[in-house]
């Protein structure tokens, strides 16, 4: 069994703001992700399911999470509880874990980032 899991060269997904790259894991209930954000998301956005942590490991940035501004740097943790509506922007490389993994029907975008 393979046990080591690589970040792959080309990302999975982009935005005008970031790039990020999927982990295949062997779970498909958890999914992980390391971004690369050099600007932020477009959207806010609000997941009806999922949770989403993030793991600030370089920079630092802001999250707005259901309208409240916070300033983050490297090795803070950020936990998003389902159906709340945030955003990011910075110059951050971070890691997300969601649980459960990404569905598109379980995600809406709201407004463009203002951060």
């Amino acid at each position: 069994m393979d046990y080591i899991r690589k970040t792959l060269a080309e990302p999975s997904f982009t935005q005008n703001g970031l790039k990020g790259y999927k982990f295949n894991l062997l779970s498909k209930e958890l999914g992980l992700y390391f971004i690369d954000c050099f600007k932020g998301h477009d959207k806010y956005n609000i997941n009806k399911e999922s949770t989403h942590i993030y793991h600030i490991l370089e920079g630092s940035g802001q999250f707005c999470i259901n309208n409240n501004k916070i300033d983050v740097n490297k090795d803070d943790v950020i936990e998003i509880p389902p159906n709340s509506e945030f955003v990011f922007a910075g110059n951050m490389k971070l890691m997300l874990i969601m649980s459960p993994d990404f569905k598109p029907e379980n995600s809406i975008d709201t407004r463009n980032n203002d951060l």
